[in-house]
Formats: structure tokens, C-alpha cells, sequence
């Protein structure tokens, strides 16, 4: 193991945190970037070769979201393997892929930077990662649909990332619920506004589980107005596992202090964390979408 950490090193030129042996290919993984991005390179080492690099989405596990994970396939003559790359937050001992197959996967420690890589059946269909405590005991899961799923073949790099929080999305599933319940079905008293445009009503609260972490803190979601004149407004405990890294439609702005990312312009979409919260805005059908979106943020 040591030769083939130094071997994989030395080809791709930076330190590597973790290795695991696939037999005919070795994978070596790091941590790099801000947010945290995981990468892992397939290499042979009877070639001396780099047989493929992959960086996974950008995630950041958590209390709330411990596990955050990537499944991985190498597609080669060589050699056709899946590995799980996860990262766990700090306290989370190791990590468990739940696999639809009866052949056994063994857990896998975290190592530096929480990273851990679980070698899984190429065909078995990925249910979930489970975080685990030092005694082995669940702390958290990461469902199937949260999992990015990525394939590496011929030199292409193909796939999905998981699903993300929708945190500037329309709503999702949940329940409609009163004031007065809202904070004890949330386990957190929704924040609101100091300002909408002119005219708007609020309506009722929205509780929406997440679909990546079913055991996790759900959304609280709320609009104003209606059709085609609302604003949406979502918020969860942050940091979000996946974060909103911006590209080239959007822009970073600030929100009283904090960077946040601005998207459209006849419907604007604003995400930023704040307060150990993170925050999705939608603003549509008002004058200036964009400007009201952070003038509505900045008064949260």
C-alpha cells in the first residue's frame, strides 16, 4: 500500500489522503478546493499509469448531514470497478454502503479529511450510506438519491450529481401546516422577511423532507402572493451538503455581509447561509426580480 500511494503520488502530482486496492487498479483519493471537493484517480500500477481522474460535486458533510458520497465506475479494459467516495464529518468513525446485493461490503473508516473509499458491486443497485459511530451504531444516512453517480470510461467522464436541497426550487413534497405548528414539526421557528413588494399575502407554511437525508432536519418553505406574481422563500439548517457553487449564469452578491448566489433576471433565485441557516429565495412577476430578491434577503 505504501508503494502504490507513493506510485499514484507521484503520477498525478499532488498528496493523496486514501487508497484502496481494486486489484488490477488501485483508486487514490484527496480533498481539495473550498467548498471541499473529493477527487479520486484510478491507476495501474503494473502500467505506471493514470487510468482516469474524477472530481466529484462539490459537498460538505455536517452534523445534520454527516455523509456525503459519490459513487464511482471505472469502465476500462483493464480493469470495471465501482467505488462509493464519501466524506463524513468530524465524530463520524466510519462509513457503510448499503448495497441491493447479499454479498458483504465491509465498513470503511474515515481517514484524513473524513474521506473514505468503499470498493461495491459494479451492478448492485447503491441504497444509501450510513454514517457510523465508533461503536458502529447508525448517526445518520444518506438515502440513494442524494448520491452522485458518476462513470469514467474511454477517457469521459459522465453521470449525475445527487439531489441537491432545491433550495430555490418551487415546492416539494411535504405538508401544509399552521403557524402554530410549523416550528415544533420543523424542529426550528421559521425566519421571515421585514419586506415584500407591496400587496403580497402570505400564505401557509410548507414542511418538505430531504430527500438526500430523510433523517434529517426538513426545509420550511412559504410564499407570498400567487402566480404569476410570488415570492418563495425556503430555509434549513446550513451548511447545505450541496452548496450552491454559482457558474457562469450567475453572480455573487451581498446579503447583509454574506455572499450569496444570484441567478435570472425575469425569475431571480437567490441562495446564501446565514446564522447556522441557509436560505433559497424565487422572485417573480415584480419590477426588478433580482433587485427585490436582495433587498427581501437583506431584510431576513
Amino acid at each position: 500500500m505504501p508503494d502504490d500511494r507513493a506510485l499514484a503520488e507521484r503520477l498525478l502530482g499532488h498528496g493523496v489522503d486514501v487508497v484502496v486496492d481494486l486489484g488490477a487498479v488501485v483508486g487514490a483519493a484527496s480533498v481539495a478546493g473550498e467548498p471541499p471537493q473529493s477527487r479520486i484517480a484510478f491507476v495501474a500500477p503494473a502500467r505506471g499509469e493514470v487510468l482516469a481522474r474524477v472530481a466529484c460535486p462539490p459537498a460538505v458533510p455536517s452534523r445534520h448531514r454527516p455523509v456525503v458520497a459519490t459513487a464511482v465506475t471505472l469502465d476500462e479494459p483493464v480493469a470495471v470497478e465501482r467505488v462509493v467516495v464519501a466524506r463524513a464529518a468530524p465524530g463520524v468513525a466510519a462509513v457503510r454502503a448499503v448495497v441491493a446485493t447479499d454479498e458483504a461490503v465491509p465498513d470503511v473508516a474515515a481517514g484524513p479529511h473524513g474521506l473514505a473509499l468503499v470498493r461495491v458491486p459494479p451492478l448492485q443497485a447503491l441504497l444509501g450510506v450510513e454514517a457510523l459511530d465508533a461503536d458502529g451504531r447508525g448517526v445518520g444516512r444518506l438515502a440513494g438519491p442524494g448520491i452522485g453517480i458518476l462513470s469514467a470510461t474511454g477517457g469521459e467522464v459522465s453521470g449525475r450529481p445527487g439531489t441537491g436541497h432545491g433550495m430555490a426550487a418551487g415546492f416539494g413534497p411535504g405538508q401544509w401546516v399552521g403557524d402554530e405548528d410549523v416550528a415544533v414539526l420543523a424542529g426550528q421557528q421559521p425566519l421571515l422577511p421585514g419586506w415584500v413588494p407591496e400587496g403580497m399575502e402570505r400564505g401557509h407554511f410548507r414542511v418538505e423532507p430531504d430527500v438526500a437525508y430523510p433523517d434529517g432536519p426538513p426545509a420550511v418553505a412559504v410564499a407570498w402572493g400567487s402566480e404569476p406574481r410570488r415570492v418563495l422563500l425556503r430555509q434549513t439548517p446550513a451548511p447545505l451538503a450541496s452548496p450552491d457553487t454559482g457558474g457562469g449564469a450567475s453572480r455573487v452578491v451581498d446579503v447583509a455581509g454574506v455572499p450569496g448566489v444570484l441567478r435570472g433576471r425575469r425569475l431571480a433565485t437567490l441562495v446564501w447561509e446565514r446564522g447556522g441557516r441557509a436560505f433559497g429565495l424565487q422572485v417573480r412577476g415584480v419590477p426588478d426580480p433580482p433587485e427585490a430578491a436582495v433587498r427581501i434577503a437583506a431584510s431576513l
